[in-house]
């Protein structure tokens, strides 16, 4: 997977999504398409953080289990599993590593550090990590 792309409405609605959590870690799911190359998102669906931490996030488990039945139901894939760091850097931190338990997903971190959000995709198997290209259109 070299890429992921994001329609500018749903990176938006991240974004939001995000910041009206801050200084609580935001997190969600993204569904769509994917193929060697690259993941297409269609849907995005906003979870909560019931840690209510800004260090962990730990997604509501009858959520979660709802917005899997939706990306079966819809034929999507789950594309990538997004989190917010409210006051670090947009990179893996050692807790994400262990915690990355769908290596078929790509892991998306929204740092709110700076007053310039950034937003990175990345890759995690084995506790190691690659960034991919995030694209939005």
């Amino acid at each position: 997977m070299e890429k992921i792309v994001l329609k500018k409405n749903d990176y938006n609605k991240i974004i939001k999504h995000c910041q009206q959590k801050k200084p609580a870690e935001a997190c969600g799911i993204m569904g769509g398409e994917k193929n060697k190359n690259k993941a297409r998102v269609t849907k995005v669906y906003l979870m909560k953080n019931i840690e209510n931490s800004s260090e962990h996030y730990l997604m509501e488990p009858d959520q979660q289990f709802e917005v899997f039945r939706d990306l079966r139901e819809n034929d999507l894939e789950l594309v990538s599993i997004f989190h917010s760091h409210p006051h670090t850097q947009a990179v893996p931190s050692t807790e994400d590593l262990e915690m990355a338990n769908y290596p078929e997903a790509i892991y998306t971190i929204i740092s709110l550090e700076n007053k310039e959000i950034d937003l990175r995709a990345y890759l995690i198997n084995d506790e190691s990590y690659q960034e991919i290209s995030v694209v939005i259109d």
